[in-house]
């Protein structure tokens, strides 16, 4: 009999174990999916038409600092998501100045904003965009 409750309990152990391996790949999966559909998907943080924000951009901002300033703004709902798109975009450098931006806008259309350079240099110029949209 001893024998039987053994093998009962290294049944449980087992079918406890397999259960514990199940669920945390279900919530990784979750998580992956999650994270997944925020960085391909293109929807702002607020319906349009959204509002419209000016932020001023100082010399040597990265990607990095440039997720976080747009999040802390509300122009953005997620820095490490924007930083995820921005690198699937390839785009690397923030110039410095003063970007408008609207926040029903999603990460790719943010991206191509920055990635196009700002609205007014550090004179307050305004710069006018060439045929390439680049602004320089």
């Amino acid at each position: 009999m001893a024998n039987n409750s053994t093998s009962a309990a290294k049944a449980g152990f087992k079918f406890f174990k397999y259960f514990i391996m199940i669920l945390v790949l279900v919530v990784c999966a979750t998580i992956a999916f999650r994270f997944g559909s925020a960085v391909f998907s293109n929807d702002g943080v607020e319906d349009p038409p959204g509002v419209d924000l000016t932020v001023s951009v100082p010399k040597g901002t990265t990607i990095s600092g440039m997720g976080d300033l747009l999040e802390k703004y509300n122009i953005i709902s997620d820095a490490n998501v924007f930083g995820v798109q921005a690198w699937l975009y390839g785009v690397k450098k923030v110039k410095p100045g003063t970007y408008s931006f609207n926040n029903s806008k999603g990460g790719e259309d943010i991206l191509k904003i920055i990635n196009g350079g700002p609205n007014t240099n550090k004179k307050g110029e305004k710069i006018e965009p060439d045929d390439e949209g680049t602004g320089q």
